[in-house]
């Protein structure tokens, strides 16, 4: 990516769309841009130069595992979303789920002294840190209060929400994600969640074309 394009897609950023000129092009000169394919892993916890990554193009989940080596997905992020060393203990790793993406990077040394320089800015991370704390609880609120109906159900809400394309109350989507991978979303089991979209399939609640193509006829049916 060449530097005018760099600077635009910083500018529009909603983290840094209230910076001036010169302040993007400080950012411009730290940041640096990567590319990954479907299916690819990237890496971030354990790396030796931490980094904060900013989806620019795609969509990738986030991972995961527990003592048994399970994959557990966290977080599916689209594009403008954060991701990278932010205050986490566990190991966690990105997974590209779109055909590619774009990542914009910043090592996370680099961006914190931005931060301290840069007190709007800092306000700006600090609420974006804090959404994702509040979603990570209502995540951890709903696994536990909820059934698992009640989470498949919110899953394909929130999946239409942030990948779907809504024309009045019908929304269709790209599904990027298996059954086994809504099953680790959802903390259920593969069979229940086959078992509840076949169910939502057969009221026509959800529609599958093929393999990838989602409907969603009426968004307000499911809640």
């Amino acid at each position: 990516m060449n530097q005018a394009s760099k600077y635009w897609y910083l500018r529009n950023h909603r983290l840094f769309d209230q910076l001036n000129h010169k302040e993007v092009e400080d950012l411009c000169i730290i940041s640096n841009m990567k590319s990954a394919e479907k299916n690819d892993v990237i890496y971030f916890n354990e790396s030796e130069i931490k980094k904060i990554f900013i989806l620019k193009v795609g969509t990738v989940k986030i991972c995961r595992e527990d003592e048994k080596g399970k994959e557990i997905i966290t977080e599916m992020l689209t594009e403008g979303d954060i991701f990278g060393h932010i205050n986490s203990t566990s190991s966690q790793y990105a997974k590209v789920l779109s055909d590619h993406v774009k990542l914009c990077f910043f090592e996370l040394n680099n961006f914190m002294n931005v931060l301290k320089n840069n007190t709007n800015l800092a306000l700006r991370y600090n609420e974006a840190m804090n959404e994702k704390l509040i979603s990570f609880q209502q995540k951890y609120e709903d696994l536990i209060f909820k059934d698992v109906d009640t989470r498949v159900l919110d899953f394909f809400k929130k999946y239409a929400k942030y990948h779907g394309k809504t024309n009045g109350n019908t929304v269709e989507m790209e599904m990027m994600l298996t059954h086994q991978d809504i099953a680790d979303y959802t903390a259920s089991s593969r069979q229940s969640v086959t078992t509840i979209i076949n169910r939502l399939v057969e009221k026509g609640t959800i529609v599958y074309e093929g393999r990838k193509k989602v409907i969603i006829p009426n968004i307000k049916a499911l809640g």
